[in-house]
């Protein structure tokens, strides 16, 4: 994990909740270890016991850690912790749930279509290009979400990986990029056109959810956009995009 950056727009607080948080879902620390007290925190990243604190106690509420009274904090048994960092997957949603789950790959290539919450996430000109992975989500054989994957030009070779499972366990496994945190959001309704009709097995016209997102690595980097055309007739499964 990189150090501490008091010049990273991300919050001081927020960037200790990371580092610990990624220090124990990579292994680094394991359930039933001890963290270091919060006066040594202090003194190894120069801030203020506040800071601290109030970064510690973010991880208790999230069950990433416990505080034993007069012996300190120590990382939480528990197997949820081993998940992607800070945000997680349909891949890992599904497994959580027991669902059977599937994807088909619709698209995956560099493209110049980007959508408009790019430009500013990228930081891209008109004639840049994005790479774009587009996919299919099923659940139980249902297909749920068509699924579009925008992330940096630089990640072509994405193109040549099975995306059929977890695109998260590939971006960390082999390009080290840890998705962790949420950035802007929307959600509307719209209606299904025929391809949206076509791939999730609807009426042409039914309403739908549309839903765009934002996300970041754990040092304020984009990591990828996304935006997800989900079907709004099965409750169980749309509560994981809304």
């Amino acid at each position: 994990m990189s150090e501490i950056q008091k010049i990273n727009s991300t919050p001081l607080y927020l960037q200790l909740k990371n580092k610990v948080k990624k220090d124990i879902r990579t292994g680094l620390l394991k359930p039933g270890d001890k963290l270091p007290s919060e006066m040594q925190m202090q003194k190894e990243y120069g801030m203020s016991r506040v800071t601290v604190r109030n970064a510690m106690a973010e991880l208790e509420v999230e069950g990433y850690i416990i505080k034993v009274q007069g012996k300190g904090s120590f990382v939480a048994q528990s197997d949820m912790l081993r998940l992607p960092i800070g945000v997680t997957s349909f891949t890992e949603d599904a497994r959580m749930q027991g669902v059977e789950f599937k994807s088909k790959v619709l698209a995956a290539g560099l493209t110049d279509r980007f959508f408009e919450m790019d430009k500013e996430f990228f930081g891209l000109r008109e004639e840049e290009q994005v790479m774009c992975v587009k996919r299919l989500r099923s659940a139980d054989g249902i297909p749920i979400v068509i699924e579009e994957n925008h992330l940096p030009a630089r990640l072509k070779r994405l193109e040549q990986e099975d995306l059929t499972g977890s695109l998260y366990d590939i971006l960390i496994n082999k390009y080290h990029m840890i998705p962790s945190n949420k950035g802007r959001r929307s959600v509307k309704i719209i209606f299904a056109t025929d391809e949206i009709a076509e791939w999730l097995q609807l009426s042409l016209g039914t309403p739908v959810i549309e839903s765009e997102l934002c996300v970041y690595d754990m040092n304020g980097d984009p990591v990828h956009t996304v935006r997800d055309i989900v079907r709004g007739d099965n409750d169980r499964f749309m509560k994981w995009y809304v």
